[in-house]
């Protein structure tokens, strides 16, 4: 019986095994990042910051009402008249007085002043039943003030009355014409009125309110009259 031989086979060492936290590639190592976790607001701080929100808010809209309700408008720097009336003053009071004549249409002008700081949006001048006792607006009209010039009355630039911005430390000319009532007047008698009833916008906010002519509108009877 014979035998063969053969050659030994070569032992190949197995791979070191790689250590933790390493690896056999040779790309860069990569950590990961625990994600942080958002730290939970206690019940007392939302309590807090809910009652400075409340706090914050209630003060605004107070500051807001406060600010439009003591808004108010004023009579401004100038008045006019035409030839058909006649003005006169005493002291610290002026007049601009009309003749009477049942049905009559006189006109004169007046100038509203917003004093500020805030503009405002006249929307309405005597336009209630209760705004016109005595004397009806038949016409209304204005001119626009310029920034740079002073209030001027053009009766022949003067357009119909809409809804106007005014500008704070701004006055708005106005034309009004007025009816006279047939009414029942005694000999030296007269009928007037000092103020005008504006309704107008700040910040939004309707406001209705009486405003001073800076005047006394007077329509005087001489002779007296007694309707037919």
């Amino acid at each position: 019986m014979t035998s063969t031989l053969r050659p030994a086979e070569p032992v190949v060492a197995d791979p070191p095994a790689a250590k933790a936290g390493t690896t056999r590639s040779r790309r860069r190592r990569r950590f990961a990042v625990p994600h942080a976790r958002p730290e939970r607001m206690s019940a007392g701080t939302r309590r807090w910051r809910l009652w400075v929100a409340a706090v914050l808010a209630t003060a605004l809209c107070a500051a807001y009402l406060w600010s439009t309700a003591g808004h108010r408008l004023d009579h401004g720097s100038s008045w006019w008249h035409g030839s058909d009336a006649e003005s006169r003053t005493e002291g610290p009071k002026t007049e601009v007085r009309f003749a009477f004549s049942p049905g009559r249409q006189a006109t004169f002008g007046a100038s509203i002043r917003n004093p500020g700081p805030w503009p405002v949006t006249i929307t309405g001048i005597n336009d209630g039943p209760a705004d016109q006792p005595v004397f009806k607006i038949a016409r209304l009209s204005v001119n626009h003030a310029e920034k740079a010039t002073a209030v001027v009355f053009n009766p022949a630039a003067a357009v119909p009355f809409r809804s106007v911005r005014v500008a704070g430390g701004m006055e708005l000319p106005v034309f009004i014409t007025i009816t006279m009532p047939d009414v029942e007047m005694a000999s030296g008698s007269g009928l007037f009125f000092e103020d005008l009833v504006v309704d107008y916008e700040v910040l939004g906010l309707p406001r209705h309110q009486r405003v001073p002519l800076g005047f006394r509108l007077m329509v005087h009877s001489v002779n007296g009259y007694v309707p037919r």
